[in-house]
This record gives C-alpha cells, structure tokens and sequence, in this order.
C-alpha cells in the first residue's frame, strides 16, 4: 500500500506541467498572431487562403533583413496591412518591402520605403491549409 505523500508527488508534478503549459500557451498567444493572406502579390511563396502566424515581438529593438517576409501597417490605409518581402533596409531605419509577383503588388515600388513604425510583425509559419504547413522563409 503506498502513503498518501506517495500519491501526492505524482498529483503536484502533474498539476506543475499544466500550469507550465498554461503559461507557455499564454506568451505564445500574446506574441504570434494570426493572418489570412488574400491577394496575389506573394505568388509563389503564399496564396489567397493561407493563413500564417506573425511574430510581433521579431522586431523589437532591432530592423528586419532583406529576405524577411513581413507584415506591414499600408501607409496610405493605416487599417490596413501588407504582407511583403524586405528588399532593403537603409542606414536611416527606413524599408522597402515587395511583393514575390511584381505584376501583382502594391509596395514600396508605388509608396516609397516605409518607416519601421510600420512593421507588425515576421511571417514566421503557415499553420493552413496543413498541406502547405510549414516555416515561411
């Protein structure tokens, strides 16, 4: 017959993880959001229909690179936001972003680099349709 300090330890180990878990899903929640991507201008890399998770914490303190696929507030339609490619990044802080399908894309090509107050966040993982899943480089 087992003590009852014996059943405890499994129960307090047990009820540890879940509160681990319930921790970890929360900072998780509060830095990725997610994003349905319409439109053609990231033809091949995203289509219509994929939905990707941001990482709005990617930036903090630091500039995106070029190759980084970002997402971006319009600077014409603030409401509105961009999912594009980094082009460059001047020494003045300042990004060009493009669409994968130029003939398809609205960017910096039309509007100018854009200030990093701008930036929301990488595109880090396309969660949907699962048979697209997988990281976004």
């Amino acid at each position: 017959m087992s003590s009852p300090a014996g059943r405890v330890a499994p129960v307090l180990f047990g009820s540890a993880l879940i509160v681990a878990g319930v921790a970890a899903a929360f900072r998780v929640g509060r830095r990725f959001r997610r994003f349905a991507i319409s439109g053609t201008s990231m033809l091949p890399t995203l289509r219509a229909g994929d939905w990707v998770l941001v990482d709005e914490h990617a930036y903090r303190g630091r500039l995106p690179r070029r190759g980084h696929i970002l997402v971006a507030r319009d600077p014409r339609e603030p409401w509105r936001h961009l999912v594009k490619r980094v082009t460059s990044v001047d020494l003045h802080g300042y990004i060009r972003i493009e669409g994968d399908n130029a003939a398809a894309s609205t960017d910096s090509r039309d509007f100018g680099p854009l200030p990093a107050s701008l930036i929301a966040g990488r595109v880090r993982w396309r969660y949907w349709p699962l048979s697209r899943a997988g990281a976004v480089l």
